[in-house]
């Protein structure tokens, strides 16, 4: 089918079904991820859990999705944009049921490995679909509209989190998805084929596939297992050498392969690798400060699950302003000014909040405020140059490098900084207790329970002077031990926007 003739059956209501497709999609593939940032402490009081396990219940499923992302734009390059999004949208629904029903944490991590497995397949394909749906003059626009509708996932997260556990129950974070998925669907079932869609099949480079997968998942799997053991074993040591050489294999099979999944001339294109290092950056600090200020605001200043929630509602409705416009203008005028601004918002708002006492409207909100224009500004320019450097017939491939590239950051940031601030929380808390005057018997109860920092549940036994004093105090040691991480998060973010210094004016043409 040529172009012409695909576009007089694809109208513009189709196209409209697309953005709403694709912007679905990408919702749902981040909302479980940032609801349980609010869930996860009731979670691993409603299943008993160790805390370690409770961590997994978010890292798996980044672990999968950021190892198999590229395989699954790669697919959608093989396969057509409709079928591997239909395959991973009806295993994101059952995984999803699988979650909600789950009574244990074992459970609840083996369904939330495949929502990773299923988020990884269907995210590059939504995104793809929106290239294969739209002329090239079109794309920035609707990748604007999109953004600002699946931007509203990274707040709306908790929000959904917090309104779970307040009022219903944690399972009902899962259940949602499950509607959701069902209007994906049905609107796939009216979807023609998209006009813009590569005419032939592209090759499916197997040997690449497995290869970036395997170094991804083992890299991922020995930085987790490390940040969460306080220290690399030699077993950890040899998997992240071991991920490290199959990372090197796979460059070097793309410069032998006919039809590498990866074609060495985008890893020489600057804008390519220049927006894929200042993806990582803003996300590894973006989220990573996101997911801790959650469990800081919760265990440090009382709030409620649905408080925390609502901490961030200020960024979805400036998100929703900004992102069309961001869409169109990046297009006219560039990435370097505004992506350069975006980022440096994003350093003043996680700096901004490294001082919060605690209180919302003078401490919490105004960073929030900041943060939003921050992410209105950078989401659709950044995804813009991404997709506009692969080129034609790459763009499931460019979507699949940029998500997972935005997943790895946070993946990675939340195993080093919650190893850095276990490590941090637990000097702090023994040299506290040297200069305290608490009992010894009471001494030796925190210092064995060290690794629940703030979220130690103290014996009712206890005086409730101590209690209360105690609380303070492990409150207090935990919340400065995160502070650290966001003023490191806002350095992140001030590089990355040193970095857009680097882009040309038509970077994103």
């Amino acid at each position: 089918m040529d172009v012409k003739k695909s576009l007089s059956t694809f109208s513009a209501l189709h196209r409209q079904f697309v953005i709403i497709i694709a912007a679905f999609v990408s919702a749902m593939g981040i909302i479980d991820a940032t609801a349980l940032n609010v869930a996860l402490p009731f979670i691993q009081s409603s299943l008993n859990a160790p805390a370690a396990d409770v961590h997994w219940v978010l890292e798996i499923y980044l672990l999968f999705l950021a190892a198999l992302m590229m395989a699954g734009g790669a697919l959608g390059d093989t396969l057509g944009r409709r079928r591997p999004l239909r395959w991973g949208i009806v295993a994101f629904a059952l995984s999803s049921i699988g979650c909600a029903l789950a009574d244990s944490t074992e459970t609840l991590i083996f369904f939330r490995a495949l929502q990773g497995i299923a988020s990884a397949l269907m995210l590059p394909a939504s995104l793809a679909l929106i290239n294969a749906g739209f002329s090239p003059t079109e794309r920035a626009a609707a990748i604007g509209k999109w953004s600002a509708i699946m931007a509203l996932a990274i707040p709306l997260g908790p929000l959904v989190g917090g309104l779970a556990v307040d009022f219903l129950s944690w399972h009902y974070i899962f259940f949602l998805n499950v509607p959701i998925c069902m209007l994906c669907l049905g609107f796939l079932a009216v979807l023609p084929r998209p006009p813009f869609e590569p005419p032939e099949p592209q090759p499916l480079d197997i040997p690449g596939s497995v290869t970036i997968t395997a170094s991804l998942g083992l890299i991922t799997f020995a930085l987790l297992e490390a940040g969460r053991n306080g220290a690399f074993t030699a077993f950890q040591l040899i998997l992240l050498l071991t991920g490290l050489l199959l990372l090197i294999v796979f460059f070097i099979l793309q410069t032998r392969l006919k039809s590498p999944m990866l074609p060495p001339v985008l890893l020489r294109d600057r804008r390519f690798v220049l927006v894929s290092v200042q993806t990582f950056m803003l996300f590894a600090g973006f989220q990573s400060a996101m997911y801790f200020l959650s469990f800081m605001f919760i265990q440090s200043y009382g709030y409620s699950a649905l408080e925390a929630g609502i901490a961030s509602f200020p960024i979805p409705i400036i998100v929703s302003l900004l992102s069309p416009r961001a869409g169109r203008y990046v297009s006219q005028h560039g990435p370097r000014g505004i992506l350069c601004v975006s980022s440096a918002f994003m350093g003043i708002a996680l700096l901004w909040l490294s001082f919060t006492t605690g209180d919302y409207i003078s401490s919490v909100l105004p960073g929030m405020v900041i943060m939003g224009f921050a992410v209105g500004f950078f989401a659709a320019p950044l995804t813009a140059v991404a997709m506009v450097a692969a080129g034609p017939g790459r763009d499931g491939l460019a979507s699949g490098v940029n998500n997972a590239v935005s997943r790895i950051g946070p993946l990675m940031g939340i195993a080093v900084f919650g190893y850095w601030i276990s490590g941090d929380y637990a000097q702090s808390l023994s040299v506290a207790l040297e200069v305290s005057a608490l009992p010894a018997v009471y001494q030796g109860f925190l210092t064995e329970n060290r690794a629940m920092m703030a979220a130690v549940v103290l014996p009712a036994t206890w005086p409730e002077i101590v209690i209360q004093n105690v609380s303070e105090l492990v409150g207090t040691l935990f919340a400065d031990a995160v502070r650290v991480v966001l003023r490191i998060s806002a350095l992140f973010a001030f590089v990355a926007a040193g970095l857009a210094l680097l882009y040309r004016r038509d970077d994103a043409k």
